[in-house]
């Protein structure tokens, strides 16, 4: 999807949130990103699950047997709700939701190992502890959450784990803050690489959006002519075998008018080139004031011009178009500081398809030479060809 160039160039990130300020430019990334985020996120989940269902190979160790039953049903519903947001993200509400289901995952992840530790003796704690910090970097580096949700998850971990073992569990102060200088550790390390991920991924995605901008105006400036910003002769022969195709499939009547002035050559010598410039822009402008939208008014080089008229009808319309083409030259073109020019008039060759073997070129061709005959007959005639 396209976006403007101007938007681009005025993109900013806010500091914390790394959302990006324009709330349009925000919706845009998001719907950039859902694709890949989904892949991602999928396998994260189930990476997620099997990690908890590994941390059950440690309970014959430590877990009574009385207490068996309550810890495998805390890790049956966590894993549940990693599997639950896994067939989420297959429908359209991931795209809206997607970090609140990740979020709800990735915390309730690092509580159900809290809760598991609550029915086990205090040297499992040493071990247990260890998976906590496993989930506290799956969820800033693999979940798929953004740098922000990530912290506040990892936070409220970090609370939790506190209260749990200072009040609720109380254990010795100084292997609480032990404990907790390596969940900091965790939290530190992970939210720096989940940041630093996220504000490139951002950026890419702005010098992307850029590039393609930059194609685009590549591709308009080779196939459409610098000074008119009408056509050129390369997309013209595509539009021609378009047109050919569309109107053999749909047993329709196209014409191709090719438009040569009479009497510019004077103007370039009286005036110069400069002006001679703005007249053939004042002439695509009256043209294309005459053409049906479906039409299309390209130009060729110097003083022609081509106009694909498509299902025209029949080659009366073809000729009717023609005339209301040629009366764009009955006012003067007025310039400031120059005399009225008023001399100037058209001859147009007409060529009506499909017929057989037509061709984009051959079209050309034949609408060119009728053009020809015309100029031959008259300077204000019409031929076909």
């Amino acid at each position: 999807m396209p976006i403007s160039q101007n938007l681009l160039w005025s993109a900013s990130l806010r500091k914390w949130t790394l959302s990006f300020e324009n709330e349009r430019l925000e919706a845009l990334y998001q719907l950039h990103a859902i694709s890949s985020l989904r892949r991602h996120s999928r396998l994260a989940l189930v990476v997620g699950a099997v990690m908890m269902m590994l941390y059950g190979l440690l309970d014959p160790l430590f877990v009574k047997p009385d207490a068996f039953v309550h810890v495998w049903y805390i890790r049956a519903m966590v894993v549940m709700l990693f599997f639950a947001v896994f067939w989420l993200s297959f429908y359209r509400h991931f795209l809206k939701y997607n970090q609140l289901f990740l979020g709800v995952v990735a915390l309730f992840s690092g509580l159900g190992l809290l809760a598991q530790v609550s029915y086990m003796p205090v040297a499992a704690i040493n071990f247990y502890y260890t998976g906590l910090v496993v989930m506290v970097f799956w969820t800033y580096t693999f979940s798929g959450l953004r740098f922000f949700y990530s912290t506040l998850v990892g936070i409220l971990l970090f609370l939790v784990f506190n209260v749990m073992f200072l009040f609720l569990r109380p254990l010795p102060l100084l292997q609480v803050l032990i404990y907790d200088v390596f969940i900091l550790s965790a939290n530190v390390v992970g939210g720096f690489a989940s940041y630093v991920s996220e504000k490139q991924s951002r950026e890419l995605f702005l010098r992307e959006k850029d590039l393609d901008n930059e194609r685009q105006r590549q591709q308009e400036r080779a196939l459409h002519d610098r000074l008119t910003g009408l056509p050129n002769r390369e997309l013209l022969l595509d539009r021609i075998e378009q047109a050919i195709n569309f109107s053999v499939r749909n047993n329709q009547i196209c014409a191709g008018l090719f438009i040569d002035l009479d009497r510019f050559k004077p103007i370039n010598d009286t005036y110069g080139h400069l002006i001679g410039d703005i007249v053939l822009k004042e002439v695509a402008t009256r043209l294309k004031y005459t053409m049906r939208e479906a039409d299309t008014l390209a130009r060729l080089g110097g003083d022609e011009f081509f106009v694909l008229a498509r299902d025209i009808g029949s080659a009366e319309a073809a000729e009717v178009l023609a005339e209301k083409l040629k009366r764009q030259f009955l006012a003067p073109i007025i310039l400031d500081g120059l005399p009225p020019i008023r001399d100037l008039s058209a001859s147009i060759g007409i060529c009506v398809f499909p017929y057989r073997d037509a061709s984009a070129v051959d079209v050309i061709r034949r609408a060119d030479h009728a053009m020809y005959d015309a100029k031959r007959e008259s300077r204000r005639s019409t031929s076909y060809a």
